[in-house]
């Protein structure tokens, strides 16, 4: 589904990207959250509590809910949009409450799907009275009972070896991830030793500058970031794309994360 903002901008709910109108690329994409929350108050731009859009948003998709998160979260969908000069996309009616800017124009670019019919059980027939003698079923024969029980044990057998099996020879071990801090600009970048290891460091922070920048997020200081990319050179590319914008608040390195990730980074 893709909505038209105030004429300036379309969002593509599917996959969170925010294009400009008679363009085809993507000119940002929101995070999976915060394009969640969008969608939210687009399905219903009536006055709506907090209580409410942590439950719709986080609890029911088994994400821990908090008003810091909230808080963030509506921070920073007005900043995005106040980047295309859509100021208030979601405005706080008073104290617990929130609402969809009524002032801000939405169009729908595509037309609903129709609902699925529903197709109705047939009617219930009653059954034919019948005879006492009709209605009664032969009583399984104790020989009959023991092949079923002979059964539905040799069927408990096998899958319990089954999963024996499975446990024994699927298990991997489990390798943490070390991460080294590197210096870069103002901001903190952080990178795995296998990356290091595969690619120079020069390289590697001038490919994190360029994916930044055209994600247009800033370097700044108590912010940090994790970048990886896997290197095709017979596309001239990055490949696989992994960026992690996280946010430092007090004792915590990583308050909240943005995540983005591309299967083929192709440079401009």
């Amino acid at each position: 589904m893709r909505y038209n903002i105030n004429g300036r901008l379309i969002y593509d709910a599917t996959d969170g990207t925010l294009i400009l109108p008679g363009n085809d690329e993507a000119d940002s994409q929101l995070s999976i959250t915060a394009s969640a929350l969008l969608w939210f108050f687009l399905r219903h731009p009536e006055i709506v509590s907090r209580d409410e859009v942590l439950k719709k948003v986080w609890d029911d998709n088994g994400l821990t809910s908090s008003n810091s998160n909230l808080n963030q979260y509506l921070s920073m969908l007005r900043k995005t949009f106040r980047h295309y000069e859509i100021d208030n996309i979601i405005v706080t009616v008073s104290r617990g409450l929130l609402q969809l800017n009524p002032e801000i124009t939405i169009h729908p670019l595509d037309a609903p799907a129709p609902p699925e019919p529903q197709v109705e059980p047939p009617p219930c027939e009653e059954p034919d009275a019948e005879s006492p003698a009709t209605r009664q079923s032969p009583k399984p024969t104790r020989h009959a009972r023991g092949t079923c029980w002979y059964i539905a044990g040799v069927c408990l057998l096998t899958i319990a070896l089954l999963l024996v099996l499975f446990s024994f020879f699927g298990s991997s071990e489990s390798r943490p991830i070390t991460l080294t801090q590197m210096t870069h600009s103002q901001c903190e970048l952080l990178a795995s030793d296998e990356m290091l290891r595969s690619v120079a460091g020069t390289a590697y922070g001038k490919n994190f500058d360029a994916v930044r920048q055209r994600l247009k997020l800033e370097c700044k200081p108590g912010e940090r970031f994790v970048f990886f990319y896997g290197d095709r050179l017979e596309t001239n590319g990055l490949g696989r794309v992994f960026l992690a914008h996280c946010a430092m608040h007090e004792d915590n390195p990583f308050s909240y994360c943005d995540n983005y990730f591309y299967y083929s980074w192709k440079p401009q």
